[in-house]
């Protein structure tokens, strides 16, 4: 069923474990000037990680955060995040630590270390930056939210393990509001949590299950700024979108064409046009497979990080229709 709310725009992807493409797209963002950043983690068993900065137009245009150990290289990355200098960070859950890029792919600085600690960090996942430019880290492992300043200097922290009220089980994806009112993808429990820019629980969407307004391991969520809440429904392959107060409004379940990588592909490589013409499986290509992560921007735009076809589905918003 085509979706109501949003009118699906173009697909940018291809799988690559180098240069122009991507490989398991975790995450998504965009900067200040409407360049995509996107978040290959790639997958078991090989180094392929990076960030790839492209346009919007599908024109590549670097990379950088790539594997290794070394300052300016990430192993296992997990999120991506700007902040009012369009400084990009970037938590590893491997090396327990938090990376800082110019927007160009310049190393500034990194951060962190393991432990559970004030300031320490065991397995950080999602990542968001607030409006006073405070880091606020899903610390995975630890079942905590922390909030430090840009150099990692510890401010203060909320959540424990759990499944009740501002409790957490392998909690993922995190979202901040125009109120930096703070929303977690609180995976394992099926479930997102709202909470107070200072960490009071609100409320939460969500239970079990393969209804509308129900998960099987939510990864990610988004807050736009009209306060539409988007919800990376992981395992249920699909994204859901509800109001401020968690009304279902729509659910997206993929509706991609070939991408202009891709076309360029099959045109001069017509061996494997013919097997996929052969395989026939056009109506589940347009679909998405674990999608992880969504990013909106103010014209409309939904971007939509569909990590297992390795690439990135664009919507935009049906605009109301005018009153008369």
């Amino acid at each position: 069923m085509a979706p109501e709310n949003f009118s699906y725009q173009d697909t940018i992807g291809i799988a690559s474990f180098l240069g122009r493409g991507f490989m398991n797209p975790v995450d998504v963002r965009l900067d200040s000037t409407g360049m995509m950043f996107v978040l290959s983690r790639s997958n078991a068993g090989n180094k392929n990680v990076r960030i790839s900065a492209v346009t919007l137009d599908s024109e590549f245009q670097y990379e950088f955060a790539n594997w290794g150990t070394e300052p300016g290289q990430t192993t296992m990355p997990t999120a991506i995040a700007f902040d009012s200098q369009d400084r990009v960070y970037v938590p590893d859950e491997h090396m327990n630590n938090i990376s800082v890029f110019e927007r160009d792919g310049t190393f500034v600085k990194r951060w962190g270390e393991l432990g559970s600690e004030p300031g320490q960090f065991n397995r950080p996942s999602g990542l968001v930056i607030d409006s006073e430019d405070n880091v606020l880290v899903m610390d995975h492992l630890n079942a905590r939210v922390q909030k430090l300043s840009p150099d990692g200097d510890y401010i203060s922290s909320f959540g424990s393990e759990g499944n009740g009220p501002g409790e957490f089980n392998f909690a993922w994806g995190i979202s901040l509001d125009s109120d930096d009112g703070i929303w977690i993808a609180d995976w394992r429990n099926d479930r997102v949590q709202r909470f107070t820019a200072n960490g009071e629980f609100v409320s939460t969407i969500g239970s079990t299950g393969t209804g509308d307004g129900e998960f099987d391991r939510p990864s990610g969520v988004h807050v736009d700024d009209s306060g539409q809440v988007y919800i990376a429904d992981w395992r249920n392959n699909r994204v859901q979108v509800f109001n401020n107060d968690g009304g279902h409004i729509e659910t997206l379940t993929g509706d991609a064409t070939l991408s202009k990588w891709c076309q360029e592909f099959v045109d001069v490589n017509p061996e494997q046009a013919g097997w996929r013409e052969n395989a026939g499986l056009f109506e589940e290509e347009k679909r998405f497979w674990r999608p992880s992560a969504i990013e909106t921007n103010s014209d409309g735009l939904v971007l939509i990080a569909d990590a297992c076809r390795h690439r990135i589905q664009i919507y935009s918003k049906v605009p109301e229709p005018a009153l008369t």
